[in-house]
């Protein structure tokens, strides 16, 4: 068979990025380590919701935001929202008129929740992530200055907005995320990797959790990483391989599932879920007797070839 030889470009190549794909496959027991990563500490509310902090404008204006794998679009409250929507006058707002990056439209653009639709329109600007604002867009990011926001909601989050960090190709609008600008951009992001550290200690003054971007941060993890395929560049979806509890396997797999940052539950068919209640004692509402959860079963998810352990001191909220 003939072959054909392509002249090789050695400026479109990054070693960086070659010699941490050599890593990765050859060496045996790697730990992914990256020069480039950096740590945004995440605050945990309740251990249901856990966000941090972002940056948008000229000059900068900060917000807390929801960092979210089960979306692709970026919202904030805006200074034109009415003081009748208790959801956006009681949040963090962005005022364009503030900023020298910012254009302004008019272009509408809701979004809509389970309790209700958000309303505001597209601003572009520029929008800042990680220490020291490392990692930042160009002045032509899109999001939604939202002027409608759900209370239901919305109204006592301890954020200002979400920061989708799904697929491009679900994002209401077609507005790329603020992650696909950050890591097509591989002078200062070679690795297109984030990794999320959730902490479930509320009580001793810790940091409630980290969100790393292009890279992992190797402190948080020991021995390999287990690497799954995604079966769809829409949310994070992956296939599970299966659910094991007291050694019965309530589902053989593989079964599709979503990897959702922004969420606090674990969610499935319904037949599914209450097969779990009754093996671990729970009622139809889900509801534990407390006093239980030291002797409450282990629950073991099959993921990329390795067995994911979950205690009852991390399924029961």
């Amino acid at each position: 068979v003939p072959i054909s030889k392509v002249p090789l470009d050695r400026n479109h190549y990054n070693k960086d990025v070659i010699a941490e794909y050599l890593r990765q496959k050859y060496i045996t027991n790697y730990t992914f380590v990256s020069s480039y990563d950096d740590q945004e500490q995440l605050s945990n509310y309740l251990n249901a919701q856990y966000y941090g902090t972002i940056q948008i404008g000229t000059p900068p204006q900060t917000f807390k935001v929801l960092f979210d794998t089960g979306s692709s679009n970026l919202w904030v409250p805006c200074s034109s929202c009415p003081s009748t929507n208790k959801a956006c006058s009681q949040h963090q707002k962005f005022d364009c008129a503030q900023s020298s990056t910012c254009t302004l439209t008019y272009q509408p653009l809701p979004l809509r929740y389970g309790t209700g639709s958000l309303q505001g329109y597209v601003d572009y600007d520029v929008v800042c992530s990680g220490t020291n604002k490392r990692y930042c867009t160009n002045s032509y990011q899109g999001f939604i200055c939202a002027t409608q926001i759900p209370g239901n909601t919305f109204l006592n989050t301890p954020f200002d907005g979400i920061l989708g960090m799904a697929w491009d190709s679900i994002a209401v609008g077609g507005i790329p995320t603020p992650m696909s600008q950050i890591f097509s951009n591989q002078m200062v992001c070679p690795e297109a990797v984030f990794a999320f550290y959730l902490n479930r200690d509320l009580y001793n003054n810790v940091v409630g959790g980290e969100l790393t971007l292009c890279g992992i941060d190797p402190t948080h993890y020991q021995g390999p990483i287990a690497w799954e395929y995604l079966i769809s560049e829409t949310c994070w979806q992956i296939l599970l391989g299966g659910i094991k509890i007291n050694g019965q396997q309530i589902i053989n797999g593989p079964v599709t599932a979503i990897v959702d940052s922004g969420t606090s539950l674990i969610a499935g068919p319904p037949a599914l879920v209450q097969e779990i209640q009754q093996i671990i004692g729970a009622g139809q509402s889900g509801a534990i007797d407390c006093s239980t959860i030291s002797s409450l079963p282990t629950i073991y998810f099959s993921i990329g070839g390795a067995q994911l352990e979950m205690s009852a001191q991390s399924y029961v909220i």
